[in-house]
C-alpha cells in the first residue's frame, strides 16, 4: 500500500512543479518551460491513476488537491512574490481541515484491502477475453 502513497507523493510534487512551469512559460511563449509543464502533467497523470487503482478515490484525489493548492499558493507567495490576503489564508487552513477530515473518516470505516481487490478484478477481466 505504501507504493501507492508515494506514487501520491509523485504526483503531487509533479503537479506543483508543472504548475509552477506553466506559470513560467508566459502563456506557452517560452519552449523549455512549456515543455517542462507538459512532462510533469503527464507524470502527475499517470502517478495519480496509477495510486487511485488501490487508495480510495475520495482520499486520493481531496489530499492530491488540498496539498497540490496550499503548496502551489506558498511556492506563489515566495517564488513569484505574490501576496495571500486573510481571506486566502482562511480558505487554505480551511482546505488543509477539509483533507484531514476526510481522511479521519475513512479510518473508523471497516478497512478493505483494496490492492487484493484490484488484483483480483484484473484477473477476472482477463478471463472475460480469454
Amino acid at each position: 500500500m505504501a507504493k501507492y502513497y508515494v506514487a501520491l507523493a509523485v504526483a503531487i510534487v509533479s503537479e506543483i512543479l508543472g504548475t509552477l512551469s506553466l506559470k513560467l512559460s508566459a502563456g506557452f511563449t517560452q519552449l523549455w518551460w512549456t515543455l517542462a509543464s507538459i512532462g510533469l502533467y503527464l507524470i502527475m497523470l499517470y502517478c495519480l491513476s496509477y495510486t487511485i487503482r488501490v487508495v480510495p478515490l475520495s482520499v486520493a484525489y481531496g489530499v492530491w488537491t488540498g496539498a497540490g493548492t496550499v503548496f502551489t499558493a506558498l511556492l506563489g507567495v515566495m517564488v513569484f512574490h505574490e501576496t495571500l490576503s486573510i481571506g486566502q489564508i482562511a480558505g487554505l487552513a480551511l482546505l488543509v481541515l477539509g483533507v484531514v477530515a476526510l481522511n479521519r473518516s475513512g479510518e473508523s470505516e471497516e478497512e478493505t484491502e483494496y490492492e487484493a481487490l484490484q488484483i483480483e478484478d484484473e484477473f477476472q477481466m482477463d478471463e472475460k477475453f480469454r
